[in-house]
């Protein structure tokens, strides 16, 4: 875990914009369908209704997404992103990068649930054209996760949860259902930060992860996510997205 990846002003003022769109979106909400919801956003405040999600597009703020980069280009987030990727140069894919908000089990809104165990790298990928078989490591791609808490979680709010263990390949979905997880991997090889507002995580993209939420929380949580790739070669399924180059760093 990353201690303070971004400064206590930047999180305080990623927190207000985040809440003002989620605000946005509840007003909305109490007098049309989801549905209607999605389909009145702008083009550039793309919303996962499941997820409780909207991409950091959203935030009508330059100023502010370039603050956001900055910080972690130039921290020791950064610092970990290049080692992971093993490039100096390397992109944010902007459409893979979101404002989240997971709620506490009694305030879930509708269609709202929980992220289940999955990868990052699986990000793409056609499963009903894998046959059911077994898939070789390419079939991950060489993405970096940095997530960042806005507020407290992970004790009275929702938080992550990790394996510690290292996967190499790809897992069908089948294989991440819990009880396929639990049998897996042993007990101590599962890990459930608690975070301060500013603390993030950076994971590969072979990471499996799931929202860590149990039935007694009580506050929500909101975070932000991005996706980093090496400036070269792009993952070919990745290749429609729009990048965002970080300031070249030490790795």
């Amino acid at each position: 875990m990353t201690k303070k990846a971004l400064s206590a002003s930047l999180t305080k003022s990623l927190l207000s914009a985040g809440q003002k769109i989620y605000q946005d979106i509840a007003t909305m909400a109490e007098t049309q369908s989801v549905e209607a919801v999605v389909s009145s956003l702008l083009p550039a405040q793309k919303y996962l209704s499941h997820a409780s999600s909207v991409n950091l597009s959203a935030i009508d703020d330059h100023v502010l997404v370039d603050a956001l980069l900055s910080e972690i280009s130039l921290g020791t987030a950064g610092t970990e992103i290049r080692k992971m990727l093993g490039s100096h140069q390397v992109l944010c894919d902007v459409d893979q990068a979101w404002i989240r908000r997971q709620y506490a089990p009694h305030r879930y809104p509708p269609e709202h649930a929980p992220h289940g165990w999955h990868q990052d790298g699986a990000l793409g990928f056609d499963f009903l054209a894998s046959s059911g078989s077994k898939q070789k490591a390419e079939a991950l791609l060489p993405t970096v996760t940095c997530w960042i808490a806005l507020t407290h979680c992970g004790a009275d709010a929702p938080g992550l949860e990790f394996v510690s263990s290292a996967v190499n390949e790809l897992l069908l979905p089948h294989e991440l259902t819990v009880n396929s997880i639990n049998s897996r991997f042993t007990a101590d090889s599962f890990w459930q930060p608690q975070m301060d507002p500013g603390d993030g995580v950076i994971f590969q993209g072979s990471t499996l992860h799931r929202t860590h939420v149990v039935n007694n929380m009580q506050t929500n949580r909101t975070s932000i996510e991005l996706r980093f790739v090496a400036k070269q070669p792009i993952p070919p399924r990745l290749l429609g997205d729009c990048f965002v180059p970080l300031p070249e760093g030490r790795i």
